[in-house]
């Protein structure tokens, strides 16, 4: 059984990059990486000497920052934190280069189930109330993980540092047109150890 606790670097990944409003501006938005943090729990089964699969339980806070920014038009819209609470379920493949104390690649797959979805507005230095958007958002997510690690073995336990890169497949916007989609790209940097 292994414990884990890190932080989680998000964004959303927006397309198209020029969207239009009712009268025709164009505008876009400017995204940039949200911090949140991660803790769960996880099964290893060893499937051959320094090969094993993995089960996770994890709860993560995912978003992203949002600044729409209109081309032509001098409109000031105030900046958006937009934040995700997940349950996730990552299915991994772990391979070790040596044993005992050892780096690790690690790669599979992560379905997750979205909580909540909303957002702030930042005006003037001052946060806003927050906004609800669950309704406007898929139920789950799911998409791709890829990273790596270094474990320390101890006598009855062992410790490990380990990074994460997900890139999710799915749409989480409901009711988007075809050619639009919001997607999540998170990396995540986590501490645990091993009983």
């Amino acid at each position: 059984i292994k414990f884990m606790l890190g932080g989680n670097f998000s964004k959303y990944v927006i397309s198209p990059e020029v969207y239009y409003d009712s009268f025709w501006n164009d505008y876009t938005y400017e995204i940039s990486s949200k911090k949140g943090f991660l803790l769960g729990a996880g099964i290893e089964f060893n499937l051959a000497r320094n090969i094993s699969f993995e089960i996770d339980a994890l709860y993560l806070q995912k978003g992203t920052k949002a600044h729409k920014s209109y081309s032509l038009l001098e409109i000031y819209v105030a900046p958006r934190k937009y934040t995700l609470h997940v349950i996730s379920i990552p299915l991994l493949l772990n391979i070790k280069f040596l044993s005992g104390s050892s780096p690790y690649v690690l790669g599979g797959g992560e379905f997750s189930f979205i909580l909540s979805h909303g957002y702030t507005s930042v005006l003037d230095g001052r946060t806003g109330d927050r906004i609800s958007i669950k309704e406007f958002t898929q139920s789950f997510d799911y998409g791709l993980v890829i990273g790596g690690g270094f474990e320390v073995k101890m006598e009855a336990t062992s410790f490990f540092i380990e990074g994460r890169y997900y890139h999710g497949l799915r749409n989480i916007i409901k009711g988007s047109i075809d050619w639009e989609s919001t997607k999540i790209t998170s990396v995540a940097l986590i501490l645990g150890f091993k009983i």
